[in-house]
């Protein structure tokens, strides 16, 4: 039971193959994007299941610690890469955001390193997590469906990405925002180390 959470964390952290994978054997977009969506939305749940089991355990380990955080890094950056290879619009937050989760893992890291502690995950940065999530998702189903609903009359497809493309806009705020607080927390917390 013990190994359950990190071997949940190891399967998100090899998102990007599955990725790969997808798109190297299937060939129709919008199958690939539909796809891609299923194992989206699993690696997002083992993300709340691995915490739940920690938590309910009281299971912790030094790789939990400092892979889990990344994991949720590489299948959100690996989710919109694919996402910018079939609509360039989300290029600037997208591209944010990856610079966003970078920064933040080699600050955490820096800080583990430096003075062997780290800054707790704030709520906000759970709720960013989650919105990351549910928008991206959310744009793979809708992406998978685009050809087949653009002549559907009763269901505009374009104006329901365009509303999550805002949306992506919005989460890429809230991404900066917490990404800054996070700073700020490790730079006033070296600052008071240094004064003792």
């Amino acid at each position: 039971m013990k190994n359950i959470p990190n071997i949940l964390t190891t399967i998100r952290l090899a998102s990007p193959a599955y990725f790969i994978l997808v798109i190297l054997f299937i060939e129709n977009v919008n199958i690939q994007t539909l796809i891609l969506f299923y194992i989206f939305i699993f690696l997002s749940t083992t993300d709340y299941l691995d915490g739940f089991l920690a938590r309910r355990f009281n299971i912790t380990s030094n790789y939990g610690k400092i892979f889990d955080p990344i994991s949720d890094k590489v299948l959100t950056s690996s989710a919109l890469l694919f996402l910018i290879s079939i609509e360039n619009k989300i290029l600037i937050p997208a591209t944010l955001i990856i610079f966003r989760e970078f920064l933040i893992s080699g600050t955490r890291e820096f800080s583990l390193i430096s003075k062997n502690s780290s800054i707790k995950v704030s709520y906000l940065s759970k709720i960013k997590t989650t919105l990351q999530f549910f928008i991206l998702s959310s744009l793979l189903l809708l992406f998978s469906f685009q050809e087949n609903l653009k002549l559907n009359q009763t269901i505009s497809i374009e104006k329901l990405i365009n509303l999550f493309n805002y949306g992506l806009w919005l989460v890429t705020i809230l991404t900066l925002y917490t990404g800054f607080q996070y700073c700020s927390s490790i730079y006033i917390k070296e600052k008071k180390g240094r004064k003792k």
